[in-house]
């Protein structure tokens, strides 16, 4: 696109700028920030499956080494350290946290380079194996677009924040083709004050980007599973247990993620971090190659009861026979997620939390239901517990249980959707 294109589209605006009132530009600005977000979503997961596709299953694996699978995140790693070093100068802000704090701190102003930043480091991190999600990054840099896209036509703290939070919907709802996910993550994880009012461009932005998202990849929701089996009362006290290990795995996973995270980055050269982190993830993929990436292939083959892809490539895999001994190895499994997302982030590379959330979430269903057949109790829905348990963990790590249930089967709330319809359509009518 070149300078004349730009600048027709940027005086196309400031017009529509000016023939508007408030509200109105604002339905219009969620729209644009909105598709701008789910095309940055686009663009990240093109870029991870071009990685995948074309350099580590193109080229590296093509050679006749089982294991050279456990050099490749090193690889990306590094890429990323140099990224953030010469081109970023290292202020690469990580984290919602860092977004909850431009919002408080910072007037809701993010850093012009976050548009981009977060898409090129995190594709080459776990393009190349690095135990992190993308969602995080993708969330990162639709918040950033809001807040410039506001910051360039001069809009208020409170419509620059909404717009922000319009991004993170966006970038969400592109990520996983589920607007109403979306909208209810900034709901909960970003906007602080919720107004009936803040639902209409937070839709808007949604549906734009999982629109987009739909158009150009053709894909059908992430993460969208039916119960394999209907829903038994007399589980319902199963149902709470595993509520309450999801609490405690989560709190699990916060602290020892946060621990091991703190740890590398006390280490003061670069280089050390790097080689060091590597080398742990080297040896836990060695052991335990479901810890490899994002990890959504594993979370689907334990919603389908197919265990046997979980170590593949493992070099205990002789050894694992027997229902105990993979019960005990799924466990260990999902308590070194935490472990491997920590050293993947702490050696310097980028992403984020919500798929291994997801993850953990899965492998706890999972290790719940069948420690519970195993003892002899019959007619428990294995496929069941393991969806019911991604919600919980996801609930427990980001303080967002509507935004699970809605990214796990939106179906379920319809309900929900059609109470506080009537509240949308009277803010729509008062624009």
């Amino acid at each position: 696109m070149n300078l004349k294109k730009i600048n027709y589209i940027e005086k196309s605006i400031n017009w529509i700028h000016e023939k508007t009132n408030d509200k109105q530009f604002l339905i219009f600005s969620s729209i644009l920030v909105g598709v701008s977000a789910g095309i940055a979503a686009v663009v990240l997961k093109l870029f991870v499956f071009f990685i995948r596709e074309y350099i580590v299953e193109g080229y590296f694996l093509k050679f006749d080494f089982k294991y050279l699978y456990l050099a490749l995140p090193i690889f990306g790693i590094g890429i990323t350290i140099l990224i953030i070093k010469y081109f970023f100068k290292d202020q690469l802000q990580r984290g919602n946290s860092a977004i909850l704090f431009a919002i408080a701190k910072k007037s809701s102003f993010l850093p012009f380079y976050q548009m981009y930043s977060h898409v090129l480091t995190s594709a080459f991190t776990v393009g190349f194996g690095g135990s992190a999600g993308l969602e995080s990054p993708i969330v990162s840099t639709g918040s950033a677009i809001g807040s410039n896209f506001a910051r360039t036509y001069k809009l208020s703290y409170k419509e620059r924040t909404l717009l922000l939070a319009a991004g993170a919907a966006g970038g969400i709802a592109g990520a996983f083709n589920a607007p109403i996910a979306g909208v209810l993550f900034a709901l909960e994880v970003i906007l602080v004050d919720i107004s009936i009012s803040a639902f209409i461009p937070l839709l808007i932005a949604a549906a734009s980007g999982a629109l987009l998202s739909k158009i150009i990849l053709n894909e059908t929701s992430l993460l969208f599973f039916k119960l394999k089996q209907p829903f038994d009362y007399h589980n319902t006290p199963f149902y709470l247990l595993l509520g309450l290990l999801a609490g405690l795995v989560s709190l699990y996973y916060i602290h020892f993620f946060d621990k091991i995270e703190s740890r590398f980055t006390k280490i003061k050269s670069s280089v050390n971090r790097w080689l060091l982190g590597g080398l742990c993830l080297a040896l836990l993929y060695a052991v335990f190659p479901s810890l490899f990436g994002e990890g959504y292939e594993s979370i689907k083959a334990l919603a389908e009861l197919n265990t046997s892809v979980l170590f593949g490539n493992s070099l205990i895999q002789p050894y694992i026979h027997g229902k105990w001994i993979l019960l005990c190895f799924i466990t260990v499994t999902m308590l070194l997620k935490s472990f491997a997302v920590a050293i993947t982030l702490g050696s310097g590379g980028n992403g984020g939390s919500f798929a291994p959330s997801l993850f953990v979430g899965a492998y706890l269903g999972f290790i719940f239901s069948f420690f519970l057949s195993l003892i002899g109790i019959t007619d428990i829905p294995v496929s069941n517990f393991t969806i019911v348990a991604m919600a919980g963990i996801l609930s427990g790590v980001f303080h967002a249980p509507l935004t699970g249930i809605f990214l796990i089967n939106p179906s379920k709330l319809l309900t929900t959707v059609l109470l506080i319809k009537s509240k949308i359509n009277r803010q729509l009518l008062s624009i």
